[in-house]
């Protein structure tokens, strides 16, 4: 006797758009959002708002995995960082091997993609991602084990027995990515344990490795360790930034103003805004008046007053101390579809300091700014004060907080801005 077997129609058959459509709106939520880690205006519950919106997107898709990884297939063939970010949280939500090692291949092609790599594997829940992440520390790849790292960093969990093993292994510390990485690990994770490493580390060879034991040595408690961070601080690099940021918040206040003023007096291009930069990390009411010159020169007043803020904690905005600038709204754009878009910059949605009704409302306040005492907001550098800007403030100040706490307590743990507002 034969059996007919009746043949169900898709149903998702004429949808095949929706799905690329998913995806394209995945990528793109996920750069305003790796955007929005570092934008002065977003806070927590912004970036809360965000994420559930790509976590909506994602469970649409997971309705049809084949069809959902048939469009992320479609996407990788543009390879940039939002298209790995979707393939990789379809991928490995899917459970298929072939699908995960097509998107952690589209990954490693570069910087971009590794670090959206990273993102993926930190977004998901751990049951789709914890297996993964001990096969890659067991790989013989060394960038297998440098994203089983930074994964475990951005995520807040201790690689443990891992990282002691690539330590230890003269193959791994050859490779100076995965050296650095392992290095950033154990002062954000305080692993004391592996101090030795980072004296090794400290004595020479690549500035990465240099750089990355000196930060770690710091946050295990050597302060001392922030003078070898002089030659990053005080000439260009891409890790001058951080080198001065973490200084200023470790070095005695006469030395680290002695810093600031050397580098303000150099000729480079960024000199300035990095002086200010390290000004707002010092955190000393002593320097408003400088920051108040500062906002009169027009490359540096954003900057200037964002720093004015981090210090004393006055919002420009609701004070009403900025200039009202005519925006451009959609009408007046499309009457000028020739006029050029401006890229994206740092002080993009920073306010435009009224520099002169802001020296007046300074004279009315300074009172209450001792000079001297380091400052986060208007409140001293202590544990609950930094708690409760970690927990409410905008994105830059709460990384702020982050750091200062993981230097306030060598035991606590550097607390990871990758991580998601709300697990899922």
């Amino acid at each position: 006797m034969t059996v007919a077997i009746t043949a169900f129609p898709n149903p998702f058959s004429g949808f095949e758009s929706q799905f690329d459509d998913c995806v394209e709106e995945v990528a793109f939520l996920w750069l305003l959002r790796s955007r929005a880690l570092i934008q002065p205006h977003y806070q927590t519950s912004d970036l809360a708002e965000l994420e559930s919106r790509i976590d909506a997107q994602l469970f649409a898709l997971a309705q049809a995995p084949e069809r959902a990884w048939a469009a992320c297939q479609s996407a990788l063939a543009h390879a940039g960082p939002g298209e790995v970010f979707a393939a990789a949280a379809v991928a490995f939500r899917t459970l298929e091997v072939g699908c995960i090692q097509q998107a952690v291949e589209a990954g490693l092609q570069d910087g971009a993609g590794f670090a959206a790599l990273v993102s993926a594997l930190t977004w998901l829940p751990g049951r789709y991602c914890h297996d993964w992440v001990r096969k890659f520390f067991i790989s013989k790849e060394h960038i297998h084990k440098r994203l089983a790292l930074a994964t475990c960093r951005a995520r807040g969990e201790d690689p443990c027995d891992f990282l002691t093993r690539i330590l230890r292994r003269n193959d791994c510390r050859a490779d100076s990515l995965l050296h650095g990485e392992a290095l950033h690990c154990v002062g954000v994770f305080k692993r004391r344990d592996l101090s030795p490493f980072l004296a090794e580390g400290r004595e020479g060879g690549e500035p990465g490795v240099t750089f990355e034991a000196c930060r770690s040595a710091i946050l295990l408690g050597d302060r001392s360790a922030a003078r070898m961070l002089m030659p990053f601080a005080l000439q260009s690099g891409p890790r001058q930034c951080d080198a001065l940021i973490l200084a200023m918040r470790v070095l005695p206040s006469t030395e680290a103003k002695q810093w600031v003023a050397q580098l303000f007096g150099q000729t480079s291009p960024d000199a300035a805004r990095l002086s200010v930069i390290a000004t707002a990390a010092l955190g000393d009411p002593e320097a408003v008046p400088w920051l108040l010159r500062c906002m009169k020169q027009l490359s540096l007043a954003r900057v200037a007053g964002e720093a004015f803020y981090q210090i004393t904690g006055v919002d420009l905005q609701a004070h009403d101390l900025h200039h009202q600038l005519p925006q451009l709204n959609d009408a007046e754009a499309q009457d000028h579809p020739d006029t050029p878009v401006p890229p994206m910059d740092d002080d993009e949605h920073l306010p435009w300091p009224n520099t002169e009704k802001l020296t007046v409302f300074w004279e009315t306040i300074k009172h209450r700014y001792p000079p001297g005492e380091r400052l986060l907001l208007g409140e001293p550098v202590t544990e609950a004060n930094l708690q409760r800007v970690l927990s409410e403030g905008p994105q830059r100040q709460r990384a702020a907080a982050a750091l200062e706490l993981a230097l306030l307590d060598p035991q606590q743990s550097w607390y990871s801005m990758e991580r998601r507002q709300e697990s899922p």
